[in-house]
């Protein structure tokens, strides 16, 4: 491949609550120097796959582009993976993992790079046995539990042989004794722990109100990482709980943090994370002068890199990133200063993909349509 010439298509989503999600993606795609040139498209907020393959369209017909970066939802994804695959697009999909990959067909060309928030909570059914825990109460909001995470958290716990012992979702319209209402329902299904999994403005309520409560300090509390809004991390309460995810700012093997945060200024965030993969994941066919379709389906489908998450490879059967998850500790020196600790791995077996992919599709009756976060 000529490296000079190769373009590289890029569509990114908005978000009203993560108002620099495209801009983080696109500086982590950027990080490091590469012979490309990106043409940058918005697809609104992830669901709407006529626009986004209408934006694919317009470049690979009018500008020649072959190779794409995506950060979508999953509203009709398979439309967009469909329309790569016939027309020898390689795409490179980008997403946090806020659903179950049902009906996850491998699509020649079609890589899904996820956060996983999905494997995350599913792997920590079997951490949370061996830690002799039965019964697990889980907290979230009405925005989130209209996602596939609950689900997801209830394969690991029921393949774990532990179960629940109630949900507490806070209501669309909290009521005026919400803090009182949390922790009578959590502390009334009397759990050996919780799980919390709540973003954007919910999370920033969720803080608000567990900060009324005494549930950080009764109980061992596991969060998603969207969870911690500013000010939810206290000196007092952090030793309390612990974020289950598959990467964190800070990790040991994250050379790209250090890259970042010289570069920007800033701490790097998910959204960073995964644009500068997908560079790494690029980097495999333009290092290795991939030229044709077949080549450079065949480079990526058989790479090995090394990341900000450790090393990642491609699943063989549904053509997904397959990386371990971990366990941090939250280490805090005030409020709105803190870091994380990396306590546990999650040995990543592949079990979670095998186990949805002999799930039934379930019928759709409700749920989100836009990508998490963009609300």
């Amino acid at each position: 491949m000529n490296s000079e010439q190769i373009k590289i298509g890029v569509l990114y989503p908005l978000s009203e609550q993560y108002k620099t999600i495209g801009t983080d993606f696109i500086k982590g795609l950027k990080l490091k120097q590469q012979p490309v040139k990106f043409l940058i498209e918005s697809i609104g907020i992830g669901n709407d796959d006529k626009l986004a393959i209408d934006k694919m369209q317009k470049m690979h017909l009018q500008d020649d582009v072959q190779v794409f970066v995506a950060f979508t939802g999953h509203n009709n994804i398979d439309n967009l993976y469909s329309y790569a695959e016939s027309n020898n697009i390689v795409l490179i999909v980008n997403d946090l993992g806020a659903t179950l990959p049902f009906n996850s067909v491998k699509r020649k060309g079609v890589f899904i790079n996820s956060y996983a928030l999905n494997e995350s909570v599913y792997l920590l059914g079997r951490s949370l046995k061996e830690k002799g825990y039965n019964t697990i109460c889980t907290s979230t909001s009405y925005y989130d539990a209209g996602y596939g995470l609950l689900m997801a958290l209830e394969s690991g716990i029921a393949e774990a042989g532990l179960q629940f012992s109630g949900h507490y979702i806070t209501p669309f319209q909290p009521r005026e004794n919400e803090p009182e209402c949390m922790e009578q329902a959590i502390t009334s299904a009397s759990p050996d722990a919780v799980v919390a999994f709540h973003s954007g403005l919910y999370a920033q309520e969720h803080k608000d109100f567990i900060s009324n409560t005494s549930l950080l300090g009764s109980y061992p509390y596991y969060v998603t990482p969207f969870t911690i809004s500013n000010g939810f991390i206290q000196q007092d309460t952090a030793g309390e709980f612990l974020v289950v995810s598959s990467w964190m700012p800070g990790m040991a093997t994250d050379d790209f943090y250090t890259s970042f945060k010289e570069k920007h200024n800033e701490e790097p965030t998910v959204f960073a994370m995964l644009g500068y993969e997908s560079y790494l994941l690029l980097s495999e066919i333009i290092g290795k002068g991939a030229e044709s379709y077949d080549a450079m389906c065949s480079t990526i489908a058989n790479c090995a890199i090394e990341g900000p998450r450790g090393i990642i490879t491609i699943d063989k059967e549904t053509n997904r990133t397959f990386f371990n998850h971990y366990i941090f500790k939250t280490i805090a020196y005030d409020e709105n200063n803190f870091s994380f600790q990396q306590v546990e791995t999650l040995k990543n077996d592949g079990g979670f993909l095998k186990r949805v992919l002999q799930m039934p599709v379930p019928p759709k009756l409700g749920g989100w349509h836009n990508a998490y976060l963009c609300h």
